[in-house]
């Protein structure tokens, strides 16, 4: 389910020298500011309350940061050309398979509760009702002073994602993200946001096997066993809200990998990722909505909220930007509990290293 997003961050304009098309990291500190800017965007927009569209930002400020410069290319936005910015990467992460044991303080299913209207898509049924209802979530805790144990995780595959980060450069009050399985492929539901979480595969209980994720469809490809065939894609207006992506397809390509990053690693949640510079061919056209209702307050058609529809395409790019190849992960949390309790596990145990290739 997204929630829909009011940016309230302003911010200096930016002073900036456009990438040159090297995948190296540039002597100057363009990288930086430029990820500085994001980093306030995510402040503000967490500070609001929007900590999924925060985290989003904050890992558009580090692909910023590792790559050291922008790409400039040319967008249009309902007919109009406009000149951005753009970093893009590739994040090769692993399928994590989590069990954790029914007295762990891991979730499980409990009594019922109303859920608001819409299903967990945000999208409102045509009568605009209510949804009935759904199973929520109840922690089993351990006995007092023990801490609940770390899951037990084993990798299952390693999945690669594609993700573009374009904005407007003067005063960043537009962002578009593109976050999309490798390859030719249309808009999907279900597509991880892999920008705000790495996903993994869990079960409460070992006893219930985790599902895997679905399989990769033609054109797609997971780099592994199955994949996240599709892409979504979102359009960011400041002061104004969110669009995401309802109809439209993509197509991306790694054309080169071979250059230092400004950093040589970089940890995105549970996982620790090398890093390499490389460059990227993106091409979209998509068509965007605003969600219909407020996730966090069950509001239909909430007021100023982002009205109409928009279409955003771009022709084929060269974008720089970063590979990133897991090397270390952790287990995952524990997801925060309702109301209080014990702090979730620490995730600095359990630390397996991988190799990078075969």
């Amino acid at each position: 389910m997204r929630s829909s997003l009011v940016l309230i961050a302003g911010g200096a304009a930016l002073v900036l020298a456009c990438g040159d098309g090297g995948t190296g990291p540039k002597v100057d500190d363009e990288g930086r500011r430029l990820a500085a800017q994001f980093d306030r965007l995510a402040d503000s927009v967490d500070a609001g309350g929007y900590s999924p569209a925060a985290d989003a930002l904050r890992h558009a400020a580090e692909i910023a940061r590792l790559t050291g410069h922008a790409s400039p290319v040319s967008l249009t936005i309902d007919g109009a050309t406009r000149n951005f910015l753009a970093v893009a990467e590739q994040i090769d992460f692993p399928n994590l398979e989590c069990s954790w044991p029914s007295d762990s303080g891991r979730v499980e299913p409990g009594d019922t509760v109303v859920v608001p209207p819409g299903d967990s898509t945000g999208v409102v049924p045509p009568d605009g009702g209510g949804g009935g209802v759904m199973p929520p979530d109840t922690v089993v805790l351990p006995p007092p002073g023990e801490p609940p144990p770390p899951p037990e995780c084993h990798v299952v595959g390693t999945f690669s994602m594609r993700t573009l980060i374009a904005w407007e450069p003067e005063h960043m009050a537009e962002v578009v993200r593109i976050v999309a399985d490798v390859g030719s492929n249309a808009v999907a539901p279900g597509v991880p946001d892999v920008m705000t979480g790495l996903p993994s595969t869990v079960s409460a209980d070992p006893a219930d096997p985790p599902t895997a994720p679905p399989d990769s469809a033609p054109g797609g490809g997971g780099g592994g066993v199955g994949g996240y065939p599709g892409f979504m894609g979102e359009y960011l207006v400041r002061d104004v809200g969110s669009w995401w992506a309802v109809e439209g397809n993509q197509s991306n390509d790694l054309v080169s990998a071979s250059g230092a990053c400004t950093e040589d690693r970089a940890t995105f949640d549970w996982a620790e990722f090398s890093c390499e510079a490389s460059s990227f061919r993106f091409e979209f056209g998509m068509t965007v909505e605003p969600l219909r209702y407020e996730p966090l307050t069950g509001v239909v058609n909430p007021p100023n909220s982002p009205e109409g529809s928009h279409t955003l395409a771009l022709g084929s790019s060269s974008v720089d930007g970063v590979r990133l190849e897991v090397i270390a992960w952790t287990p995952p949390p524990l997801p925060p509990e309702p109301g209080p309790g014990p702090d979730p596990v620490p995730v600095d145990s359990g630390v397996v290293r991988m190799s990078l290739r075969p």
